[in-house]
């Protein structure tokens, strides 16, 4: 006796004794659930092309965040000339009025003989507009030769915070 029904379904009885197509709404269950996957794969992977084409377009949005160029006078460099200010080059434009540089002379603390800050000799802002790439401090016109060091800390107008330090010398001897 065949166990399989006409379409290849296995026959069953019920509890009264009637045939019963289980089996046919079990796989017909399957095919829509596989169908289902199929259309969700393609939506996902739909999406994923629609990202990635966004982001060819834009490719601002894989940029880094804001990140210092470079200085002048340059971390550790030494100057045979007093600088009249210390300037900043960043790579996207920071907010002026939420960023800080300071420039301090360097001591050597007591205890440790660890240079720290000292006085802070910078005179403020080298004028400019609000939102800019590049940026700066004035320094006295009378600079004493020595070790400064200088404190930064910008925000871009993307809202990210970016900070650091370094020292530079000012070392008339040098030029020699």
């Amino acid at each position: 006796m065949d166990e399989n029904g006409p379409l290849g379904y296995r026959k069953s009885l019920d509890a009264y004794g009637s045939p019963s197509f289980s089996s046919k709404v079990d796989s017909m269950m399957l095919q829509t659930s596989g169908r289902q996957a199929y259309g969700l794969l393609a939506v996902l992977l739909a999406g994923w092309f629609i990202l990635l084409g966004l982001l060819m377009m834009y490719p601002g949005f894989l940029a880094a965040h804001t990140a210092l160029v470079r200085t002048m006078p340059a971390a550790e460099a030494v100057v045979a000339q007093p600088p009249r200010e210390v300037r900043f080059w960043f790579n996207e434009p920071i907010e002026r009025y939420f960023s800080r540089i300071e420039v301090f002379r360097a001591v050597l603390h007591p205890g440790t003989s660890a240079v720290q800050p000292g006085e802070r000799i910078d005179q403020g802002w080298l004028p400019g507009p609000r939102a800019t790439r590049e940026v700066g401090v004035r320094l006295p016109e009378t600079l004493a030769p020595g070790r400064y060091i200088v404190q930064w800390m910008v925000l871009a107008i993307d809202a990210h915070r970016t900070q650091g330090s370094f020292m530079f010398i000012y070392d008339p001897a040098s030029a020699t």
